[in-house]
């Protein structure tokens, strides 16, 4: 009897999985699947710059405590900073109160946002969740007054 060669020796080698195959079921990928679509309030616990694995990009990372249904809960939103993404950055940064003159001021002032409060909406469309900073309310922003047009 001839050996296997090539695909037909890979499927060979993989055909001890079949049984295990059938009888397992996948898991969610949604990390964050117990927190239901919708704003929440959260604060930032760090904001950070790193890289990604992949390309060795700049990124920001943020780590947010929101609190969700079933108690307190960290959750990471990033942001890759290429051409494309760069007005993204600033809008997110601005959201989180945070204004810079240039990206590279990134390094020393990130820390700053430790402690802030901010508004989140977590959406999933297509099975992907991400979550989105919000703009400080216009109430908030003006000690309780609302803007009465009359």
């Amino acid at each position: 009897m001839a050996q296997p060669t090539g695909s037909d020796a890979q499927a060979a080698a993989l055909a001890r999985f079949d049984d295990e195959w059938t009888k397992t079921s996948v898991s969610s990928n949604d990390v964050y699947s117990d927190i239901p679509d919708g704003p929440y309030d959260a604060v930032i616990e760090e904001a950070s710059l790193s890289e990604t694995a992949s390309t060795g990009r700049q990124m920001v990372t943020w780590k947010l405590r929101i609190q969700a249904p079933q108690g307190s809960r960290v959750v990471t939103q990033t942001r890759v900073i290429t051409e494309n993404t760069i007005a993204w950055l600033k809008e997110d940064l601005e959201k989180c109160q945070l204004s810079v003159s240039s990206p590279s001021q990134l390094p020393a002032r990130l820390g700053e946002l430790a402690g802030r409060p901010i508004s989140v909406e977590k959406r999933t469309k297509d099975g992907r969740t991400n979550f989105y900073f919000r703009w400080a309310s216009r109430a908030a922003n003006q000690n309780g007054m609302d803007d009465i047009p009359f």
